[in-house]
């Protein structure tokens, strides 16, 4: 297996995912892709992120010589909310269903950092 995190692929618009998994026993890659956005824009951050690495993940299954490339998009936004279909992009990964409430509770925490940061003005 090998793994590359926020490397630059090749020249396309979308060509640095924040991660890319390829296992070689079964010939397949993945790209992950996290994002946080706002409440609104959680339906259509989803589309954008699949669209976006759609290229990308024709390149790779030719550069890398594997048979397919999933694209994941990992996206929660900032309350903690998630879309109706994060458990099926979840289940493309090889984690256990341990893992949404950790996402969910890091997105969480972190809101609840900056806005306290920005709040009471500390550095």
């Amino acid at each position: 297996m090998n793994l590359q995190w926020r490397t630059r692929l090749n020249s396309l618009r979308a060509n640095r995912p924040d991660t890319v998994l390829v296992d070689r026993s079964v010939r397949r890659a993945t790209t992950v892709d996290i994002t946080v956005p706002h409440d609104d824009n959680l339906v259509k951050d989803i589309k954008e992120k699949v669209s976006k690495y759609l290229d990308l993940a024709h390149e790779i299954t030719a550069m890398w010589n594997v048979e397919s490339t999933v694209i994941v998009p990992i996206v929660v936004s900032v309350n903690g909310l998630l879309a109706k279909n994060f458990d099926r992009h979840l289940k493309k990964l090889p984690l256990g269903c341990w893992i949404k409430s950790r996402i969910q509770k890091a997105v969480v925490l972190e809101t609840a950092r900056v806005v306290r940061r920005c709040l009471t003005l500390e550095p």
